[in-house]
Parts: C-alpha cells; structure tokens; sequence
C-alpha cells in the first residue's frame, strides 16, 4: 500500500509541474499564425468569420469552428511518426525434471509490454479517434516449432483541454498469435493488452515548430502469462506500473519537408509475481527501456484536390530501443520444472528502420501504410519485419 500511494503522489505532483511549465512556455511563445482549437490542429483566422474593427464578421450557415477546418498551417500537417512497435520480452528456459526434455520459450510477458509514445504521434496536442494494425514476421523465433506470426490490434483516443496546449490520449491494444501449443506444453499470453495512457502538454510552438513533454503511464490491464506441462502449471501474473517520461518536437521549415523526434524512457515502477503450482517463485521487474525515435518526411503532392484524396507524404524513420540496466532473473523450479525467467542475452540495443506512405484522404482523415526492417542481427532484434496499417480522424 504504501509503494501505491507513493507512486500515485508522485504522479500527482509530476503532473502539476508540467501543466505550470507547460502554461509559463505557452504564454512566452503564442503562435504567429493562429490559434490551436479542438481537433488539435493549428489553423488560422477566417477574416470573413473574424472581420475587422471596421467591417463587422459576415454571417456563415457553418458554425465558426467548422468553416476554419481547412486553414492548416504546414506544422498541423505534418504526418504522425509511424513507429516500430515491438519491444523485447522475458523469456522461459525450463527443462522438465521428469524427463530430460528441454525448451526455450519466449513470453509476450505482462500483457505484451507497455507503449512507446512515438507510435502514430506527433509532438502537437490533437483530438483524434484512431485504429492501427501491426503484423510481425518470425516475432518469436526461439519458440519450439517456430512461431512465426503476431498481430497487434490498437483502438485510441485522444482530446485536447486548456486550450488545446494539453491532451490525453488513451491507446488499448489487442494481440494473437500469442498461444503455443505442443506434445510437451502450451503457452498462452491471452488476447488483451496492457492499457497505456500519455499525458501530452505543449511546451513551445509557432508556425514551424512544436516542442512538448509529458508523462505516460502503462496500467496492468492485459492477460497474465501461462505455461503448462502435464505436471506443473508456471503464471507470470500481470502487475507492473511503467511510467513514461517523454520529450519530443515537430519542424516544418517549409511547405514540403517535416522532421520529428521522440525520446523517452520506460521506468518499470513494480514487478510481477511469478507463481507455480508450488507456490510464489519470486517478482520478474522488467529492465527499463530508452526510446530514440527519428523521422523525416516529404510532401510528395499536396492540394490535389480529390474527394477522397488531398495529399501524399513519405517517410523514413530510424528507431533505437535500448536496455538501461541487466535483465532480472527468476528460478523456476518445483514439481516438474527446472530452469529461469530472463532475457536470454541479457542487454539488447536494438535499430529498426521504418518507411512508409501517409495518404491525407480528406482534411480530418488519413490512411497510413508501413513497413519496418531491424538493422542489426540477433539477439538484437525480436523480429524479421513488420507492416503497418494506421486510420486517424480527427474532430
């Protein structure tokens, strides 16, 4: 209880310091070229809404909010980052005391991981509703028989609130792929992800650059890990906190190219209790993570002027993950079990490269499609590619 409220208090006060910083930089650095309203986006001011001290506004059948829609400015457009999604996991070496049958499995362990806020993002506050895909080639290579497909399935939401300089946005994935089944065990991390929440504020901004921070939190919301023998049964029980801290910026110096940049680190505030048939076994504390997320980006064709078609961008992104301090390791051992949790290499540098095309449909909708390939061979690197598919719309 009391390693609860003090991660809660912290949590408080760290969110009261952001909105102060967040509110002194806003004022300091108001934008040049309009204001920020509710889907996010900077637009500028309508004369025929605003008028002038001398002409009154005009009257429109379309409220003010809607006529604006199109006035986006160069940084509001600028693309999201895509992204490369997946993180290492702990992995399970057992062998069975009955028999001298051995295995190396990997576990998708606490609800598959936490979010990297990199994902489908930008550094601007922005009211959205959003669906993203991830498919991963050969994401668990080590598993007996070859698991060679994940999927990822992500519903989010985020709204903007003073003034659009803030926003929270709520991500809740959905993964399969995850179960493994053979003559010897099965395994399953079930079907529900871990819920990650991003406390986003804007510390800087004008017409060509966005500068903001804020604070993520991953909730325990996913399915435990659960490997079974015909003699025993091992549960890695879902119960960790991350906390995300997190630092990024959007450029447009122009009408045509945009760059972005994320960092953050992923601190686990508390472990998960790995259980037997034979009772507790210990607490596997997964390591903290450091995210360096680059992108750069062109406008290939703006204004084209089709109904369902206003725009296409591409990108190229680079992607480091990296691993703060040594893996934990916890000893499996009781009724039919023998070996240890960990991650098998024990420190990882992983760097992925990222394409992709970002197709503007209409000024409130986009459909985005990548691909991702590591750049380093094993064990730096938890799979062989990915593909993306992302949908965003904004209100």
């Amino acid at each position: 209880m009391r390693k609860n409220r003090s991660i809660v208090t912290s949590l408080v006060l760290l969110t009261l310091i952001f909105i102060d910083s967040s509110r002194t930089f806003a004022q300091v650095a108001p934008n040049a070229t309009g204001q920020a309203s509710g889907d996010g986006q900077l637009r500028t001011q309508n004369q025929s809404q605003t008028g002038t001290a001398d002409t009154p506004p005009r009257s429109s059948t379309r409220p003010a909010r809607s006529s604006a829609r199109d006035s986006y400015v160069r940084l509001a457009r600028a693309p999201n980052m895509f992204g490369d999604s997946l993180r290492p996991t702990g992995s399970l070496v057992f062998r069975e005391q009955t028999g001298q049958l051995g295995s190396d499995l990997n576990l998708m362990l606490a609800g598959g991981g936490s979010y990297n806020v990199a994902e489908n993002n930008k550094a601007l506050p922005m009211d959205r509703v959003y669906f993203q895909y991830n498919g991963f080639a050969n994401a668990l290579p080590s598993n007996p028989g070859g698991q060679t497909s994940l999927h990822m399935y992500s519903l989010g939401f985020e709204k903007t609130f003073f003034d659009g300089l803030w926003s929270v946005d709520l991500r809740m994935p959905f993964n399969s792929g995850l179960a493994f089944n053979s003559n010897t065990l099965s395994s399953d991390s079930g079907n529900v992800g871990n819920l990650s929440m991003f406390l986003k504020g804007l510390l800087y901004r004008d017409e060509s650059l966005a500068i903001s921070s804020g604070l993520g939190i991953g909730l325990p919301t996913g399915s435990d890990s659960v490997t079974t023998t015909q003699f025993d049964q091992l549960t890695v029980q879902n119960q960790a906190i991350h906390l995300m801290p997190f630092l990024a910026f959007t450029a447009a110096p122009n009408e045509d190219w945009f760059f972005q940049a994320f960092t953050q680190i992923d601190f686990a505030a508390s472990g998960n209790d790995v259980v037997s048939s034979q009772g507790a076994l210990g607490v596997y504390t997964e390591q903290n993570i450091l995210h360096l997320d680059t992108t750069i980006g062109r406008w290939f064709a703006q204004n084209l002027g089709y109904r369902h078609l206003s725009g296409i961008a591409g990108v190229l992104e680079l992607h480091y993950a990296s691993s703060l301090q040594n893996s934990d390791n916890v000893s499996v051992f009781g009724g039919s079990l023998l070996g240890e949790i960990n991650v098998p290499d024990n420190r990882f540098d992983l760097l992925n490269l990222t394409s992709g095309l970002h197709f503007q449909l209409t000024p409130l909708s986009n459909l985005r499609v990548g691909a991702v390939v590591p750049l380093r061979a094993s064990p730096d690197r938890v799979f062989d590619s990915e593909i993306q598919v992302s949908f965003n719309r904004y209100f």
